[in-house]
């Protein structure tokens, strides 16, 4: 599958690896130029319609989300019957790798990582979706430390139809909530258990339960109570076991009312309250058993009476209570003082309802309201308002000294945009194509899709230099002597020659040694040959008397280049004569020994 190409974007990198239903895949989406993860339905399943509409459902589900400790689903789609989701890619470790190899986690960092899982699932709840599998496994850690929750693979819409248990468990054993264990209907409370159990592990180093059997495992959670995480790390403060136990309470209505509030705890952990409150016990008396009982006839004018009085006071209160009806004043998009005045002007209440980011709505203003604008209701009535965060914000890349693709890869990865402004400097710290400057600068935080304005380098400063003389050069060593002089290569035309061979600069625009611009463009001439022919010279010499062996070199520079054409040992005293040949213009040389003696223009 590796450099196949999906939907004629999506381009397949590394298998990442697999779970049960999918195989997972490093990609590239050539289109944006960013890397992505890719999920492939295995072959096994992509015929069965369950699970097909299971994948599905996971695209349709998480999709909705949006929010930065949750792996953003980007697209969908179907290729001659292979069924991909593609994801946010996310550089990091799973949170079962990383307590494999840091394990117990100081309170700090577990306080951390709790707080960012509470964060993902509220905002989940909140869109109405449950997770339904939050272990180690699906929890990223980016390298930076941020917490990414992935894999809604059986996340189900609240709304929907009721689990029910199967035969199979949803997730991972060690992590079920006791209702997943006995198939009853699951909430948004299973996900609370489980990022208990979480906080267990991390805190601890061990899953609260170990078994045989996943049946063995799935008893205890349903009838067992986990052992205290402090007699396993007493390092942990009592306050944050109290917020892992009452996670992880059998019961669901003792757990944390919402992910909001167990974040709540987390947050609290520092400022060294008491959590745990003991319910004050009733005595076991019988406060009725010294009481007298009443006859029937007594119960029944009891009950007679009763109604009276409850009839009569609804009559009475029907006068009391006449409200006046009246219209609701749209407060959205109005700051929350200017909607809590509106509001209160019409006699109505104010409560606050979620807050959430919002991309053109500002900070402290109103999304949206309930009851709806211009609905009909009583004064006194209640107005929930939601208000929005403002702009989501995310951090700002560091980019200076990456050339130009890197920048915008990693920028446009950060849900920031690019200024297609570039302004181009010269430098001497930087090369060409290398960026210089950025505004904002990397580290800070900025509204999502804000725009990161760059400055790339043009290279050092341009100066006035000689005209190198290319004329006898192939083409090749003479367009790398312009880049290296950061001069341009222009216009390059043909002509035949008798002085220069095939693919040699016969001319040059710019006469050799004339003062230049850097940066500037010179235009050449090249030779279609024939070139000149060969012609010959007599070489003649004495090896010195001198009582020792010499060896003797001749060197031709010519159009052809640099060879060489005679190379002997001799004896002391002995006559040289030779015949070499040259081509155009050119100098013999003599080499005693590898030393020049002697050197002389040919044709002479």
């Amino acid at each position: 599958m590796v450099d196949r190409m999906l939907g004629n974007r999506y381009k397949l990198l590394t298998k990442l690896g697999g779970g049960g239903m999918a195989e997972v895949y490093k990609g590239l989406d050539t289109l944006l130029d960013r890397q992505v993860t890719i999920k492939i339905l295995r072959e096994q399943y992509a015929s069965d319609e369950d699970f097909v509409k299971k994948f599905r459902r996971e695209a349709q589900a998480v999709a909705r989300l949006s929010h930065p400790n949750i792996v953003s689903i980007y697209d969908v789609g179907i290729e001659k019957e292979i069924q991909y989701l593609v994801m946010e890619y996310v550089e990091g470790i799973n949170l079962k790798e990383y307590i494999s190899e840091h394990a117990p986690l100081s309170q700090d960092t577990l306080v951390n990582i709790g707080i960012q899982i509470c964060d993902a699932l509220d905002h989940a709840h909140s869109n109405q979706i449950v997770h339904r599998d939050i272990k180690p496994h699906n929890i990223l850690i980016t390298n930076t430390g941020k917490v990414k929750v992935t894999d809604f693979g059986i996340a189900r819409a609240v709304t929907e139809a009721t689990v029910t248990y199967t035969g199979g468990f949803m997730g991972s054993v060690h992590y079920l909530s006791p209702e997943q264990a006995k198939g009853d209907i699951t909430d948004y409370k299973s996900d609370l258990y489980s990022a208990g159990v979480v906080l267990y592990e991390m805190a601890t180093g061990h899953v609260p339960y170990e078994g045989e059997s996943p049946i063995t495992i799935a008893l205890k959670h349903i009838q067992d109570s986990p052992k205290k995480p402090t007699e396993i790390n007493p390092d942990i403060s009592h306050n944050l076991e109290f917020v892992i136990l009452k996670a992880m309470e059998r019961e669901k209505d003792k757990r944390f009312s919402s992910a909001r509030e167990m974040k709540f705890y987390l947050e609290k952990l520092s400022d060294n309250q008491v959590f745990i409150h003991r319910e004050k016990k009733n005595g076991s008396s019988n406060f009725n058993k010294n009481k007298k009982r009443l006859k029937p006839v007594g119960w029944v004018l009891i009950v007679l009476f009763t109604l009276g009085l409850l009839v009569g006071g609804f009559l009475v209160a029907q006068e009391l209570i006449k409200v006046d009806e009246i219209r609701v004043p749209d407060v959205t998009g109005l700051s929350l003082e200017e909607a809590g005045k509106t509001l209160e002007k019409e006699g109505l209440k104010v409560e606050l309802g979620d807050e959430r980011f919002h991309s053109t709505i500002p900070k402290n203003h109103v999304i949206d309201q309930n009851p709806r604008p211009d609905s009909i209701v009583r004064k006194g009535r209640v107005v929930k308002l939601d208000i929005s965060m403002g702009p989501r914000q995310v951090e700002v890349p560091n980019v200076i000294g990456d050339n130009i693709r890197t920048a915008r890869i990693k920028i446009e990865n950060a849900n920031l945009t690019v200024d297609e402004q570039i302004e181009e400097v010269f430098s001497d710290v930087h090369p060409e194509g290398r960026v210089v400057g950025q505004n904002p600068l990397g580290g800070g935080l900025q509204d999502m899709g804000a725009e990161v304005s760059l400055v790339v380098s043009k290279g050092p400063r341009l100066e006035n230099i000689p005209m190198p003389d290319l004329r006898g050069l192939a083409l090749a060593e003479a367009e790398n002597t312009l880049r290296e002089k950061r001069l341009n290569l222009g216009i390059i035309s043909y002509q035949e020659s008798d002085q220069y061979f095939t693919g040699q600069v016969v001319s040059q625009d710019i006469t050799p040694g004339e003062t230049i611009l850097q940066g500037s463009t010179v235009n050449l001439v090249v030779s279609r040959g024939p070139g000149p022919r060969a012609q010959t010279a007599t070489v003649t010499m004495t090896v010195p008397n001198d009582g020792q062996e010499h060896v003797i070199r001749i060197v031709v520079e010519d159009l052809k280049g640099t060879r060489e054409e005679y190379l002997r040992r001799h004896q002391p005293g002995d006559y040289i004569k030779t015949v070499v040949q040259f081509y155009g213009q050119g100098i013999v040389k003599i080499y005693q020994d590898d030393v020049l003696i002697h050197e002389r223009p040919v044709p002479s």
